[in-house]
C-alpha cells in the first residue's frame, strides 16, 4: 500500500512549496506579503494575477496559513466550475459565520475570471462590506475579465512567468530530493542540457516542468536532451527541418509534405504555426549564435544545422509563412491554400 500511495503522487503535488522560501522568484510578492504578516496589516481582498503554473493558488495557500499561524485551512472554490452566483451566495453565507479553529476564514477562488455576471453582483456587495474575520484571495489567468468595480476594491499583485534559470534549479533541487530516498539502481541522472530544455518547453510555468519532468521519469531516470525530446513530442523536429530545408532551396517537394500531414491526420492550421515558431527559433539562433533565447533542442547537431543556414533565405521563408497563417484563419480549403502557397514559393527553381 505503501508503493501504491507514493507511485499515484504526482512531483507537482510532492513538491508544491508549502513555505515562501520554498517559492521559486516572485521575490517583491513575497517581500510585500511577509512585511504585511509581520506588521499585521494585510488587507481582507487580494487579486493575484499571471500566466498559469507560476504560483498564485501556492502562495495564496501559503499566506493563508500564515494569516492563520497554522491553524484552520482556507475554504477554495474553483471559479471554473462553481461561477453562478448560488455558489458566491454561499461563500456570502459562510464568510459571515465566525471562525471556529482559527483567527480568520480565508477564502481562495481560484479562475476567478469564469464568474458570471450576476456572481460578479453577489462578489461586489461583498467585498464592499467584508465580514471582518473573513479574507479573499482572487487567483486568475485572465484578469482583463475581471470588472473594474471588482478592481477597485482588491490589492492586485502581478505574478510572472518564472525564468529558465529558476525552473531549471528548482528541477535540479527535485532531482536531488528524489534521489534520498532512491535505490542506487533507481537513482535519477539528468544532464543540465536536458533540464534546460524542459525549463524553456514549460513556458514559464513551474508545474508545467515538474508535469514534464514526472512525465520523462515515467520512461527514464536517466535523462538526455533526446529523451526530453522524444517525450515531449518534438521528435517532429525533424520533419521540420526537413520542410525548411524544402522550403529555403525553393524545391516543390515541399507539397508532398503537406499531402503526407493531411494523410496522417495532422491539424495543418496547427502545423503550420508551430513551424513558424520554428522558423523564428532558427531566426533568433542566426542573430545571437546562441540557443538559450529559443525553445529548440540544445543539441550539437541543431547547432551545426542553423549555422548553416542563410539568415535572408530562412527569412523569407518566414515572410510567407506569416502571410500564410494570416490566411488560414478564415480559410476553409486549408490544404489546398498551403500548397498554392508553397507551390508559389518554390516557383523558378522547378521544372
Amino acid at each position: 500500500m505503501l508503493i501504491e500511495k507514493f507511485t499515484n503522487q504526482t512531483l507537482a503535488v510532492k513538491y508544491r512549496p508549502k513555505t515562501f522560501d520554498e517559492l521559486v522568484e516572485q521575490n517583491y510578492i513575497k517581500q510585500i506579503l511577509l512585511n504585511q504578516l509581520n506588521t499585521g496589516t494585510f488587507k481582507q481582498a487580494y487579486l493575484f494575477c499571471g500566466p498559469a503554473g507560476d504560483g498564485k493558488t501556492t502562495t495564496a495557500r501559503i499566506f493563508a496559513n500564515e494569516i492563520n499561524k497554522g491553524k484552520g485551512k482556507p475554504i477554495e472554490l474553483d471559479a471554473a466550475s462553481h461561477n453562478g452566483v448560488e455558489d458566491v451566495r454561499q461563500i456570502i453565507e459562510d464568510s459571515k459565520k465566525k471562525p471556529i479553529d482559527s483567527e480568520y476564514k480565508v477564502f481562495i477562488c481560484d479562475e476567478v475570471h469564469s464568474f458570471s455576471n450576476n456572481a460578479w453582483q453577489a462578489l461586489l456587495k461583498l467585498l464592499e462590506e467584508p465580514p471582518k474575520t473573513a479574507i479573499f484571495i482572487l487567483c486568475t489567468t485572465d484578469p482583463q475579465k475581471i470588472p473594474a468595480t471588482i478592481l477597485s476594491r482588491v490589492q492586485r499583485y502581478n505574478f510572472n512567468r518564472i525564468s529558465v534559470g529558476g525552473i531549471q534549479a528548482r528541477l535540479k533541487q527535485i532531482c536531488d530530493l528524489e534521489n534520498q530516498t532512491r535505490s542506487r539502481k533507481d537513482k535519477i541522472t539528468a544532464d543540465d542540457e536536458a533540464l534546460a530544455y524542459i525549463a524553456k518547453c514549460a513556458d514559464g510555468g513551474m508545474r508545467n516542468g515538474i508535469t514534464m519532468l514526472d512525465k520523462i521519469l515515467s520512461l527514464t531516470n536517466r535523462i538526455t536532451v533526446d529523451d526530453v525530446a522524444n517525450v515531449l513530442g518534438d521528435t517532429d523536429i525533424k520533419y521540420k527541418i526537413q520542410l525548411l530545408d524544402a522550403l529555403v532551396y525553393r524545391d516543390a517537394i515541399s507539397v508532398k509534405f503537406v499531402e503526407q500531414l493531411n494523410s496522417n491526420g495532422i491539424n495543418l492550421s496547427l502545423y503550420l504555426k508551430q513551424f513558424q515558431f520554428f522558423i523564428l527559433d532558427v531566426l533568433k539562433f542566426k542573430l545571437f549564435s546562441s540557443l538559450d533565447f529559443t525553445s529548440l533542442p540544445p543539441t550539437n547537431q541543431i547547432k551545426v544545422y542553423c549555422e548553416q543556414l542563410n539568415y535572408n533565405d530562412v527569412a523569407d521563408v518566414l515572410d510567407m509563412i506569416v502571410e500564410l497563417n494570416n490566411k488560414l484563419r478564415w480559410e476553409t480549403a486549408v490544404k489546398e491554400l498551403i500548397e498554392c502557397h508553397f507551390m508559389l514559393f518554390c516557383r523558378g527553381n522547378n521544372k
